[in-house]
C-alpha cells in the first residue's frame, strides 16, 4: 500500500541505508579481502540482520535473492561511485573497498560547468577583438570616404 509523502510516516522514516554503512564496515575492517555478494549477504545476515526489511529474514529461497539482490544493488553502486572495486575471478565477482574512494558524476559536474565557463570566456575575448577590428574598419571606412 502507498505511502503518503505528507504523512508523518514519510516524514518520520529512516533515510540512512543501514546495508549501505554495514557494507562499508565489513569493508573498512577487512582492507586486505575481497568478497563475494553472497559472502556479505550472509556476513550481514549473521552479524546485523536488522538492516534487511522484517520479510526478508525468513529462511525461504525468495527471501535470500531478494536480500542477495539488495547487497548486490549496493555493491554495484558502490562501484559506480568509485567506493568499491570488483574484479571477477574463477566466474564470481569479488568485491573490495577502494583507497580514497572518488566521485565521476561529481567530477564531471565539476569540469562541465568549468569548461562552459572557458568557452565563454573565449567567446567574449573574441567578441571584444572582433569589436576592436569592426571599429577600426568603420574608422578606416570613414577616413576613407573624408567624413572625417
Amino acid at each position: 500500500m502507498p505511502i503518503d509523502i505528507d504523512s508523518d510516516a514519510w516524514s518520520n522514516g529512516s533515510s540512512i541505508d543501514f546495508i549501505e554503512i554495514e557494507i562499508d564496515n565489513l569493508f573498512r575492517n577487512n582492507l586486505d579481502k575481497a568478497f563475494t555478494a553472497s559472502e556479505i549477504t550472509k556476513w550481514l545476515l549473521e552479524e546485523t540482520p536488522q538492516v534487511f526489511p522484517q520479510k526478508l529474514l525468513a529462511s525461504s529461497d525468495n527471501a535470500e535473492w531478494a536480500r542477495l539482490a539488495l547487497v548486490t544493488s549496493r555493491l554495484e553502486k558502490k562501484v559506480w561511485y568509485n567506493h568499491a572495486e570488483v574484479r571477477s575471478i574463477d566466474g564470481d565477482l569479488y568485491y573490495t573497498s577502494t583507497s580514497g574512494g572518488h566521485y565521476p558524476i561529481a567530477d564531471l559536474e565539476d569540469k562541465i560547468p568549468r569548461k562552459f565557463d572557458e568557452l565563454e570566456n573565449k567567446i567574449n575575448n573574441e567578441s571584444e577583438s572582433l569589436k576592436e577590428r569592426i571599429d577600426h574598419i568603420e574608422y578606416r571606412i570613414q577616413e576613407e570616404i573624408g567624413y572625417l
